[in-house]
């Protein structure tokens, strides 16, 4: 009897030890999952990395820009990855020094080089200028931004859709400005400067062998002239006027 009561007692103890431990070990097991940080995907294959790629291209004159030897400009072209932007300060010197007059940035939709331009766009005495701002589908057809330098305003004015006509350029025999669209044939259009906008005014089209010349007013186009031409055989012919149809 005194046997068996030792032998329930050790039972006893034996559970109470293995209880005791089973609860230790939990909490440890708990402990450890908390203080564990989460394992990153090491797999270099199935790990994402992305590389940052930046580029910066800079032009500045102050021999030719507005009205020469007065201004300054300094344009810089930066590219962070996929954005691409184009910032220019205009300087006007003031007792010898050069004072910042504007302050411009926008933003670009084709990463290509910035080939600044210089030229007088409206024939009055001063350079306005052009980067290259969109690579077209058919190389011919180069797309620019035109900056308008306005004496009124002392700054450089941003026309909104020159993006719109590519290879611009003055016209001296209307004094305007003019673009060139090459196609199957060509198309030239005539623009008057309103402001900080284009707005056509006359066409002419090219194509195969035919000329057309349109008058445009309020965006609607009378036909002026149809006939089949027999100047230039060149495909990229550039008219000078549409009435009568000049090359």
């Amino acid at each position: 009897m005194r046997n068996y009561l030792f032998f329930i007692i050790f039972l006893s103890m034996i559970s109470c030890i293995d209880k005791k431990t089973e609860i230790r070990s939990s909490e440890t097991v708990k402990t450890d999952l908390t203080k564990k940080p989460l394992k990153k995907n090491s797999n270099p294959k199935t790990a994402e990395s992305k590389e940052v790629y930046s580029y910066t291209e800079t032009f500045a004159d102050s021999t030719k820009i507005a009205l020469p030897g007065k201004y300054k400009i300094e344009i810089e072209q930066t590219e962070n990855d996929t954005l691409m932007t184009v910032y220019f300060k205009l300087f006007q010197k003031e007792n010898n020094k050069w004072k910042l007059t504007q302050n411009y940035a926008l933003s670009k939709e084709s990463a290509i080089p910035l080939l600044t331009e210089i030229k007088d766009f409206n024939n009055d005495g001063l350079n306005d200028f052009t980067i290259n701002y969109f690579a077209a589908a058919r190389g011919a057809n180069e797309i620019r931004k035109l900056f308008i330098f306005s004496k009124k305003e002392n700054k450089f004015i941003e026309i909104k859709n020159s993006d719109d006509y590519p290879n611009l350029a003055y016209n001296e025999k209307l004094n305007c400005i003019d673009a060139l669209s090459v196609y199957g044939g060509t198309t030239t259009t005539f623009l008057k400067l309103n402001k900080n906008t284009l707005t056509e005014f006359a066409k002419v089209d090219f194509d195969d062998g035919k000329v057309e010349s349109y008058l445009i007013r309020n965006n609607v186009e009378t036909k002026l002239h149809s006939e089949t031409y027999k100047g230039s055989s060149d495909f990229m012919i550039r008219f000078i006027n549409y009435d009568p149809i000049e090359e």
